[in-house]
C-alpha cells in the first residue's frame, strides 16, 4: 500500500507542478497570453518582460512553492518509510519535470529554475540559501538571467560536492537535453540527488 501511495503522490506532484502559474496570472491580470510573445516560455523572466515585475515576482514565487510543498508534504507524510530521502529526491525530479513539461500546454513550459531551487531549499536550506546568493551575484555582474540561473545550478553541485555525493551523476543531468530548457531543468534534478544522496 505505502508504494501506491507513492506512486499516487508523485503523480499529484506532476499535477500541481505542471500549473502553470504565469500563464494563469497573465491572463488574468494582464488579459494577455504569454506565450504569443517572443519565445512560448511561461517562466517569471518572460513574465515580467510581457506584464510587468510585480507579475513576475508572484510567478517566481509560485513556481517555487508549487515544488517546494510537494517535498515538504512527502517529507512528513512518508517520515516511516525506508530510504526517504530517495523519495524526496524522486519528487523533487517529478516536480521540476512537471514545470517543465506540463501537460496542461502540452508539454511546453518553463525552464525549472525557480521549481528546483525551491525544491533545493526543501531538500537542503544552506545550499538552497547559496544557490539564490550565486544566483544574485551572478544577475548583478551579468544581468541576465539564463547566465545567472546556470552558474546557481552549477555552482550546488559543487557546493553539494561536501557530502560526498557520487559525482558521475552530474554527467547524467548534462546529457539529459540539448535543448537550454532540458539541460538547466535536468541538471536541476540532478543536483537535488546530489545533496540528499
Amino acid at each position: 500500500m505505502t508504494i501506491l501511495n507513492q506512486f499516487l503522490f508523485l503523480i499529484i506532484t506532476y499535477a500541481v507542478s505542471a500549473i502553470p502559474f504565469g500563464l494563469v496570472l497573465v491572463k488574468i491580470f494582464a488579459h494577455k497570453d504569454i506565450r504569443q510573445y517572443g519565445s512560448k516560455n511561461i517562466g517569471a523572466t518572460k513574465v515580467t518582460r510581457v506584464a510587468g515585475k510585480k507579475l513576475g515576482f508572484a510567478t517566481l514565487i509560485l513556481d517555487g512553492i508549487k515544488g517546494a510543498a510537494m517535498v515538504i508534504i512527502a517529507r512528513f507524510s512518508f517520515y516511516d518509510i525506508e530510504n526517504l530521502h530517495l523519495f524526496l529526491v524522486m519528487v523533487s525530479g517529478v516536480a521540476v519535470v512537471g514545470h517543465i513539461y506540463p501537460i496542461y500546454l502540452n508539454f511546453k513550459g518553463g525552464k525549472g529554475v525557480a521549481t528546483a531551487m525551491a525544491t533545493m531549499f526543501a531538500l537542503d536550506p544552506t545550499i538552497g540559501f547559496l544557490m539564490v546568493c550565486f544566483w544574485i551575484l551572478s544577475f548583478c555582474l551579468f544581468r541576465i538571467s539564463a547566465v545567472s540561473s546556470l552558474v546557481a545550478i552549477f555552482s550546488s553541485i559543487i557546493l553539494s560536492s561536501t557530502y560526498e555525493a557520487p559525482t558521475w551523476l552530474v554527467g547524467c543531468g548534462c546529457g539529459c537535453g540539448c535543448s537550454c530548457d532540458v539541460v538547466v531543468g535536468g541538471v536541476g534534478v540532478v543536483e537535488l540527488v546530489l545533496v540528499v544522496s
